[in-house]
């Protein structure tokens, strides 16, 4: 069986056809499930033949895992560092960084990609470590690299800038995601999430 992980799509999501057959493969996965969702309905969806489907995509799991990676840069493109990141205050910046992090957090369509990839983990044991290079893990890499030019230039001390960044991400998370993918939360009030992490965060690990 091929590695979807390291299978590419054999054309770019930009073409018109590739991207048609990821937004019904996004929808009907979404709708069904991996498992009920066929290319044939996938090509039918996209008023494409299946010939070119597979043309595009070999297989289910390399459709699958290309659709969830071109969503997972969507959200890494709303989450990239601004490129005046590193001339803020730093409560000024991680703020952004926070706000940032939480609105793609609440989105709904990232919700869904998150009950998606929970849902079908288990029978597609690479589905996990596509998702978290191409979204969490990239997200943590770029605070990462933040907190350790913070420590380098003594904002902070933060000897291990990576547990630094999970820390400060573990509590904007909280229990706000799971509430969410249950759906025992309204609209999060972000300002206040934001605001009380750096606050926190700040109190850990100003220098004295």
């Amino acid at each position: 069986m091929p590695d979807p992980r390291r299978e590419q799509p054999r054309t770019t999501p930009a073409n018109p056809r590739a991207a048609r057959a990821l937004d019904a493969a996004q929808t009907l996965f979404g709708e069904r499930g991996y498992g009920a969702t066929s290319m044939d309905a996938v090509a039918a969806a996209a008023d494409i033949s299946k010939a070119t489907l597979y043309a595009h995509f070999n297989s289910k799991q390399t459709l699958f895992a290309a659709m969830i990676r071109r969503e997972c840069q969507r959200c890494m493109a709303q989450m990239a560092l601004p490129d005046d990141v590193h001339e803020l205050e730093l409560e000024s910046a991680l703020l952004r960084i926070a706000r940032s992090f939480l609105g793609v957090l609440a989105e709904p369509r990232v919700l869904a990609i998150f009950r998606m990839v929970v849902a079908e983990a288990a029978r597609f044991p690479d589905l996990g470590p596509i998702f978290y290079d191409s979204g969490p893990g990239t997200t943590a890499a770029g605070v990462t690299d933040y907190l350790a030019r913070a420590h380098r230039q003594g904002m902070i001390c933060a000897d291990d800038p990576a547990l630094a960044a999970y820390q400060f991400l573990g509590m904007l998370r909280g229990d706000l995601q799971l509430r969410m993918l249950v759906g025992g939360v309204d609209v999060p009030d972000i300002e206040h999430i934001a605001q009380a992490a750096v606050t926190t965060f700040l109190r850990a690990y100003t220098p004295d």
